[in-house]
């Protein structure tokens, strides 16, 4: 098979707009006639030596499933929404996208089946919805419930970001006034200690030796944390046994942490209930919503669950009964599947389930910001501070002999 190479191109439509976007091909040629046949004109291709893929922020996505769902709901044919869509979305990634799923679905595939042709951008939750929205006649319901979902998903991420943001850029400012202290401030110190010729406190010589293998060893350091950096951030996208195995230890690392992990484990609980709630509201079979679900989680931990719950229902087990034994859910939740199990209402409960989640994240983000703010200047001045006594004590002992 030829090698498919990336272009950008240009050109005009049968109504003499303006079109944009992005395709493979294997020569210039075989793109240019693919465009032709789309009833493109006066078409300027140019190759991407270098193939970046722009990235499609959550909430970029979130804004274009509602504004299709307005566009559905108000009568428009599929077709002429995503032509709109397209020429209205504000990102460039987003607008190629959506040209390109108009594209198939022109050419008589089904939306969702367009946009299983985009993992990376739609998930198995996005492509779910879809497809029960389209074989119901609902699209424009469906389109609502998603957007609702991605929303809430969102806002959930957003708490726990905000929660890490405030602590997280203190400890990296003080981490920088430390290295500056220990590079610049103390070698000054040092040569004035030489020309006492007296011994050295110990925790003089301990802050000294740490300057000295800060700026022996600090740009090495620097470099290796940098490529560990970017390999973790490789790792991330990959889907090899390897890289599972990396996600996995880091999640199961992160939900060991004495008041992280707790936070980090209301949130994915909180959103695999919105998103299975979602899911089977929309007539999707609780064995078949599980698999997107794992999907939605974006936590290994949670992930590897919900397929191992996915195949006890499969066997005929009750889905709180599995969740019961992981010992990963909180008993309220449990308890309200269980209900839910028994009176046909989960996708409800798993609904309330969600909200009293959130409530209770909002209740944990408010404490761990109250109880980590002072706990940060209480160690940051201990540290500083014992920075400096252990410069001056030597200039301490030298005034008491004299």
């Amino acid at each position: 098979m030829s090698q498919l190479h990336s272009f950008t191109w240009q050109g005009q439509d049968a109504q003499g707009r303006k079109r944009q976007g992005r395709l493979k091909a294997p020569t210039v040629g075989l793109a240019r006639a693919q465009l032709r046949r789309q009833g493109l004109q006066q078409i300027q291709l140019q190759r991407l030596w270098w193939n970046h893929n722009p990235r499609v922020r959550p909430e970029e996505l979130s804004l274009m499933t509602r504004q299709l769902a307005a566009l559905l709901r108000a009568g428009m044919p599929l077709l002429q929404s995503l032509e709109m869509l397209s020429r209205s979305l504000p990102s460039l990634a987003l607008t190629e996208l959506v040209q390109q799923v108009h594209n198939d679905v022109a050419s008589g595939t089904a939306l969702y089946e367009a946009l299983a042709k985009h993992p990376a951008h739609f998930s198995g939750l996005y492509i779910s919805l879809v497809q029960a929205g389209e074989s119901a006649g609902i699209l424009d319901t469906m389109m609502e419930r998603l957007a609702q979902t991605l929303e809430k998903n969102e806002a959930l991420r957003s708490q726990v970001r905000s929660a890490l943001m405030y602590p997280t850029a203190v400890m990296g400012v003080a981490i920088a006034v430390l290295v500056l202290i220990l590079m610049f401030v103390v070698p000054v110190f040092e040569d004035v200690f030489k020309s006492f010729g007296a011994d050295l406190p110990w925790p003089t010589q301990m802050v000294v030796g740490l300057s000295e293998g800060l700026s022996s060893y600090g740009p090495m350091a620097l470099v290796l944390f940098l490529a560990g950096l970017w390999w973790w951030q490789s790792a991330q996208q990959k889907t090899t046994p390897s890289a599972i195995r990396v996600k996995l230890w880091r999640d199961r690392w992160l939900l060991k942490m004495p008041v992280l992990g707790a936070l980090l484990s209301t949130a994915v609980v909180a959103r695999w209930a919105q998103t299975l709630s979602a899911l089977l509201a929309a007539g999707v079979p609780l064995a078949e919503a599980l698999g997107p679900v794992a999907q939605a989680c974006d936590q290994a931990v949670y992930g590897r669950l919900t397929w191992q719950l996915q195949r006890q229902v499969a066997q005929g087990s009750r889905l709180s009964e599995g969740m019961a034994q992981s010992g990963r859910f909180a008993p309220m939740i449990v308890q309200l599947c269980a209900t839910g199990e028994e009176t046909g209402s989960l996708d409800h409960l798993l609904a309330r389930a969600g909200a009293l989640m959130e409530t209770e994240l909002d209740d944990r983000v408010n404490g761990l910001s109250s109880l980590l703010e002072p706990l940060i200047i209480v160690v940051l001045g201990g540290l500083i501070g014992g920075i400096l006594v252990a410069m001056y004590l030597p200039i301490f002992r030298l005034g008491q002999v004299f």
